[in-house]
């Protein structure tokens, strides 16, 4: 009998924690990235100078995502993760992977995604 309390007890513990975790854990994009389309600033990559409106970034309200980086396109969905984290599923392998996940921090209308491995790019919300 007292184990079957301290399992009531624990299994109780362990729902309130997950709660708390995904409650605690939200998107900082929610309701800023849906439905957006970005065009990137002049920067320069590695050496390599990249002119402004040479990427974009379209985000639909239906979770779908286009990323246009000079003649290429690539499309697929993203994802909200928790703080600043946004996966995205890409139809076809950017650097060998389909899957991608970004620190997007947007404040207003600048967004700076963040790869990886510490590439910075900012873009500005299009109309």
């Amino acid at each position: 009998m007292e184990i079957m309390s301290t399992l009531r007890r624990l299994c109780t513990l362990f729902v309130i924690l997950a709660f708390l975790t995904v409650a605690g854990c939200s998107s900082n994009n929610t309701g800023k990235i849906e439905g957006t389309k970005w065009s990137s600033m002049a920067t320069t990559v590695d050496g390599t100078p990249i002119p402004a409106g040479a990427l974009s970034l379209e985000f639909t309200s239906d979770g779908k995502l286009k990323y246009v980086a000079g003649f290429q396109t690539f499309t697929g969905t993203y994802s909200l993760g928790m703080m600043d984290y946004v996966t995205f599923n890409l139809d076809q392998a950017i650097e060998g992977r389909k899957q991608h996940l970004e620190r997007i921090k947007i404040d207003g209308t600048n967004l700076e995604m963040i790869d990886s491995d510490g590439t910075s790019l900012k873009f500005t919300k299009a109309n």
